[in-house]
Parts: C-alpha cells; structure tokens; sequence
C-alpha cells in the first residue's frame, strides 16, 4: 500500500512538465493558496498572466503546495499502530528573504511515520549577474556581449524525499527557470533546466518501470 501510494509523486513530476498548460488567469489564488506569502506579491504577479517569470513564480509555489499536501496526506493517514494512535508529524515552513533580491520558501519534515525525511524548497532571487558568472554562460554558448550590464532572474523548486521504508527509493528532483536581461543592448535571454531521478535502496524493476514511463507520458 506505501510503495502504490508513493507512486502517486510521479504525477507530480508530470506537473512539473506541464507548464505550458498551466493558466493563472484561470485560477483564483489567494496567500492561502500555497505554503507561504508569495515572495513577489500576489497582486503583481497577477498583474500579467502572460509573463513567463511571473507564471513560473506561481506555478512553482504551486507545485510546493501539491507535493507538500500529497506527503501530508500520507503521513497522516493510519495513524493507528497496534491500536495506539500517534501523533502525525508536519511539514515545517520557513519563508526567507535575500538582502539582494528576492527569497524562497523551505518546507521540511522531519522523523516522520512514513518520511524520515524530506524538503520541497522553492527560490525567487534577481539582481545583477556577476561577471564570472556571465563568463561561464557564455563559454556554454549563451549570446552575452563583452560589454553588457546583465539583469538576472532566476526560478525554481527543488525535492528530496527519503522514505523510511527501504522498498520504496529515494526520490529528487528540480526544475527551474534562468532569466537574462541585457540593460545596455536591451536584449533577454531565458531558458529552462532541472532534471528528476530515484536512488532506489533495494532495486524493484516495476518501480524504474512506472518512473520512466510516468515521465514519458509527461513529455509526449
């Protein structure tokens, strides 16, 4: 019954892939709406449904909230153990704040029944490029001119799970969104990355099986 419950998070890495179907015009969000304050506020990011960092701020809050609800879930349910009740353990939530632009959202549990543990961290961080940092894209091929003041913006939500149970795996993942604004030139550059994987403990082939094909259905 765990091992079928937990196969549930790879539909949430599908949720991951879906962005392109993700409209927040659609929906009626609220601060309620996810684990914390949104770091950029809720109005401006409403403001412009049409603005990719501003739909990949709330999609990725989003995604903390489902992943963090589904483990919840889990956790809470068949607290009953040998007709003693225990007491569920929670996602512990810490909002913070970066002097030089922007902040996350770290959601952890810890030595719980099913999650020895696990974290569901989101970032929102901006502000100047360092001029190593420029470097070090632009060997990798990004179009930035020697002469550019570079504006960045970056996005993301990262996951480690660590379930108790040694049948079921490991499972991480990440996804984020890199914004480049070129002041001088008035050009910008962004792009997508991340990636998901499972460590399984004691290998159970069915298991690779649904991941691979989960994240297949997703691309496809």
């Amino acid at each position: 019954v765990l091992r079928s419950n937990l196969s549930k998070f790879g539909k949430s890495s599908s949720l991951l892939l879906s962005l392109s179907l993700f409209k927040s015009k659609d929906k009626e969000w609220d601060e309620n709406s996810f684990m914390a304050q949104t770091i950029t506020p809720l109005k401006d990011l409403l403001s412009d449904s049409e603005s990719m960092r501003k739909k990949f701020e709330l999609f990725v809050m989003n995604v903390q909230k489902e992943v963090c609800h589904e483990m919840q879930r889990i956790e809470n349910q068949d607290n009953d153990i040998d007709g003693k009740q225990h007491e569920s353990t929670h996602f512990r939530v810490d909002r913070w704040t970066r002097e030089e632009g922007g902040g996350g959202v770290t959601c952890v549990l810890e030595d719980g029944r099913v999650f020895e543990k696990a974290g569901v961290n989101i970032s929102v961080v901006y502000g100047t490029l360092p001029a190593q940092a420029a470097q070090q894209m632009k060997s990798r091929g990004k179009p930035f001119k020697d002469n550019a003041e570079l504006k960045f913006f970056a996005c993301g939500v990262s996951s480690v799970i660590h379930p108790r149970n040694p049948n079921v795996p490991t499972v991480h993942f990440n996804y984020r969104y890199f914004e480049v604004q070129d002041v001088i030139n008035d050009e910008k550059h962004w792009w997508f990355g991340g990636g998901t994987d499972m460590t399984p403990y004691i290998l159970h082939e069915n298991d690779c099986i649904h991941f691979h094909k989960t994240l297949k259905n997703a691309c496809d």
